[in-house]
């Protein structure tokens, strides 16, 4: 039995079925002709080569994503789908991307060197370096006379007016852009006064005119950088290598100028804010050091007082130890001892011949000459211990000039070893104390 006939209908819902499936997912290199932009925001075109041509629409949701305007006479890559209209029965390739011709395998290119880099560990977080939250110091590579300079410059118009800017030009298109740019921030790291952070900005543009920040010397330089790089290149659907290598990734080139400082509007609530804690800091501070004085008053009054008792047990016990040399004992003995030689003495002379008499005489002088050099030695040994016992008392030496030192916990200073900037020390005079800090220490040869 013969096949029924398809009508119009079915064959052309098979013919789309087999179209729409079969060809979901495709790429067309080919040449735009009759490009028509109509008020809808819809883009109608035709897509052609030397031997060949297809309808094709970019519906007006997917044109605003475009990264390029597609103009007539140029050769592009079209990415989409084939769909067929029923109602005439014609198919037309239904476009979601466009790019330049080449972009394909630029895209290609890439991918791989996007592979490769992440390999080397150049796009990890944990090399990433924190962005200062208030830099004084901003450097900017770029070119002089591209836009983005300009743009940058209008945002740090509503920056604080602390910032300094330097910019080191560089090249940003073409193909001696990668080892310009290189350069370029290399310059500024020699700079004496580096900056606190660098912007590396550029336009928007095709792929290849951004081509020259996925090269391997512009990535290196940024992950060889030590300081913080924010990089701001092209629009917000532009992905560059040095994106991903960069310490932070801004949407356009205003956008890194935004990130790098907060706006003087923003900043001024913060400072009033800051103000007011430290104010208040300030007024703890001041009441918990005047109780710290107080106790450190007590502490130190306590610590001089058992000082001096130590002292006094001192010189009490040098006193004990000093009697047995006192002048008056042993001129006692002295005197005792010379009685009995006396008494011996005459009690012999009366016995003696006048020859023995004249001896005796001798004797006695020398005896008499032995006594006064005995009590003047005394008296000196005795002045000696007397001086050297009153120089030990720590207000005699106080008096004199001296002064004793103590730390803040009260214990006594004696040396310039362990002392540094800053500590706080305590001078005690015969008649108070006062205060000090140490400004710097010197060591004698």
């Amino acid at each position: 039995m013969a096949n029924t006939p398809l009508t119009v209908t079915e064959l052309t819902a098979r013919i789309k079925q087999v179209l729409e499936q079969g060809f979901a997912n495709i790429e067309v290199t080919g040449e735009i002709s009759r490009l028509t932009t109509p008020s809808s925001g819809h883009i109608y075109f035709t897509i052609k080569d030397s031997h060949a041509a297809i309808s094709a629409v970019v519906w007006r949701s997917a044109a605003a994503r475009l990264n390029i305007r597609p103009k007539d006479g140029q050769a592009y890559i079209f990415s989409g789908h084939l769909s067929l209209y029923e109602p005439r029965g014609s198919y037309q390739l239904i476009v979601t991307l466009i790019m330049p011709a080449g972009a394909g395998r630029l895209a290609e290119e890439f991918e791989k060197r996007k592979l490769a880099f992440a390999a080397s560990g150049w796009f990890d977080e944990s090399r990433k370096q924190s962005i200062p939250k208030l830099p004084q110091h901003i450097g900017i590579v770029t070119s002089q006379t591209a836009a983005a300079f300009e743009d940058v410059k209008k945002v740090f118009h509503t920056r604080p007016a602390w910032l300094n800017i330097t910019l080191s030009q560089a090249v940003v298109q073409g193909e001696s852009a990668p080892q310009s740019i290189a350069q370029a921030i290399s310059r500024l790291h020699q700079l004496k006064d580096k900056p606190d952070v660098i912007l590396l900005v550029r336009g928007g543009g095709s792929i290849e005119d951004l081509w020259c920040f996925n090269d391997e010397k512009v990535v290196h330089a940024i992950v060889d950088a030590n300081i913080p790089i924010i990089a701001g290149i092209g629009h917000e659907i532009d992905t560059t290598l040095a994106d991903l290598a960069a310490d932070i990734r801004a949407a356009t080139p205003s956008n890194a100028a935004e990130l790098v400082c907060p706006a003087k509007d923003t900043l001024r609530p913060q400072i009033t804010r800051l103000q007011q804690r430290l104010h208040q800091a300030f007024q703890s501070y001041k009441d918990g050091k005047h109780w710290t004085l107080d106790r450190s008053n007590h502490e130190l009054k306590h610590a001089v007082r058992q000082h001096l008792q130590q002292g006094h047990l001192t010189v009490r016990d040098l006193k004990k130890r000093l009697q047995q040399f006192e002048p008056n004992h042993r001129l006692r003995q002295d005197m005792q001892h010379f009685y009995q030689l006396k008494q011996r003495l005459l009690s012999a002379a009366q016995n003696t011949t006048p020859k023995r008499q004249r001896q005796l005489e001798f004797t006695q002088y020398h005896l008499r000459l032995f006594y006064q050099r005995l009590i003047q030695q005394k008296k000196e040994t005795c002045s000696n211990h007397y001086e050297h016992l009153h120089g030990m008392n720590p207000q005699h030496v106080l008096r004199r000039g001296y002064a004793m030192t103590t730390n803040e916990h009260g214990t006594i200073v004696s040396s310039a070893k362990g002392l540094k900037q800053g500590d706080k020390l305590q001078l005690h005079f015969h008649d108070g104390s006062a205060e000090t800090k140490v400004k710097r220490t010197t060591e004698n040869p």
